[in-house]
């Protein structure tokens, strides 16, 4: 049986989702996939939360927070004897880039559903992105959740298929706004909307600038082989420059001054038998596009309601009738699923060999 060590990085709602799911299904992989697996440590943005060689109890895992005080961080959970490591990457920013180049370093394996890391400039990404070729780093979760957008297109590519464009619809944030939008709400009482019902970050802005979305769409771009940098992708921010800064709730209470603006664009979308959607355009060659597209309703992007993703996979065997995937982009249950996915694939892959 081989052992398999993870240490988490982020303990937010993905991190402890995973954690709840390593606990509940570890019994069912020993039996069933020959792999023991344990959570050895738990680390936050401040250091280790908690560590033991011997796999944390579940029961320390639920009553742990991310809150917790940090512990002692001599020991080094990426070192300790057969078993493979893994670092689960459910943080934000890049603060645990330094930890995975030493998991790989080591002999492990990293998981990512934190997007930063990937999408960093050339010079600091290439690492991760050369070990993902090699097979010891997989990140389905950083676009679309647990939606199997990331290796749908990786089997096209093995299988020799080529990747003409890939197009989607890979915020469920935005997705929920513009469903209101197009029933006829005023953008401004749609953001609300949208954050009493917990789809935006806690400050809508983060969603609406487009970042987000555009680091999908450059992880996408770097997946089918493309040479590119946050900086070359042309993305339309919905933040407007003078509501950039000041407080969350002058930014919502300012923002229906612009209501009129995207209610005309829609408008015009409707006027020729379209609607408005927030849209991530990565094609094989040429500008890669993030921003408001006039969508024809006889689409699939089009018919799109909700905080759902879709993407649409178009190909040089997939042409007339792109491959086309869609469903929850977004909910800590499935983003943590995928993540399990992607490591009991490694670790199978790692054990058989």
């Amino acid at each position: 049986m081989r052992r398999v060590d993870l240490t988490l990085a982020g303990f937010g709602l993905i991190g402890s989702e995973v954690g709840r799911q390593v606990s509940a299904n570890a019994v069912f992989w020993r039996s069933a996939l020959d792999l023991d697996v344990r959570v050895v440590e738990i680390r936050s943005s401040r250091g280790r939360l908690a560590y033991d060689r011997n796999g944390l109890r579940s029961e320390a895992i639920s009553a742990l927070t991310r809150r917790a005080n940090p512990i002692d961080d001599a020991d080094s959970a990426a070192a300790d004897g057969p078993a493979l490591p893994f670092l689960m990457d459910a943080a934000t920013g890049t603060g645990a880039v330094d930890l995975a180049k030493r998991f790989l370093r080591d002999g492990g394996c990293v998981v990512y559903s934190n997007k930063a890391p990937l999408s960093q400039a050339t010079p600091q990404a290439s690492a991760l992105w050369d070990a993902a070729g090699s097979g010891k780093v997989r990140y389905e979760t950083t676009c679309g959740a647990g939606l199997p957008v990331i290796s749908t297109v990786a089997s096209l590519l093995r299988s020799g298929d080529r990747v003409v464009q890939i197009t989607g619809c890979l915020s469920g944030t935005l997705g929920a706004i513009f469903s209101s939008v197009a029933d006829g709400q005023p953008m401004s009482t749609a953001i609300r909307a949208a954050k009493d019902a917990g789809y935006t970050e806690p400050d809508p802005r983060d969603d609406l600038s487009g970042l987000d979305v555009a680091r999908k769409a450059l992880i996408l771009a770097r997946t089918i082989g493309r040479k590119v940098d946050l900086e070359d992708l042309a993305i339309e921010s919905l933040v407007p420059a003078d509501l950039a800064t000041g407080s969350i709730d002058e930014f919502l209470d300012q923002i229906a001054a612009y209501d009129s603006g995207i209610a005309s664009r829609q408008t015009a979308a409707v006027e020729s038998g379209a609607t408005l959607k927030y849209v991530a355009t990565v094609p094989a060659d040429g500008p890669i596009e993030v921003g408001l597209a006039s969508v024809p309703t006889a689409t699939v992007l089009g018919a799109l309601q909700g905080p759902e993703n879709i993407v649409s996979i178009r190909t040089e065997r997939y042409d007339r009738y792109p491959l086309t995937i869609s469903g929850p982009g977004a909910g800590a249950a499935v983003t943590a699923a995928g993540m399990i996915a992607d490591m009991l694939d490694l670790a199978h892959a790692a054990k058989e060999s």
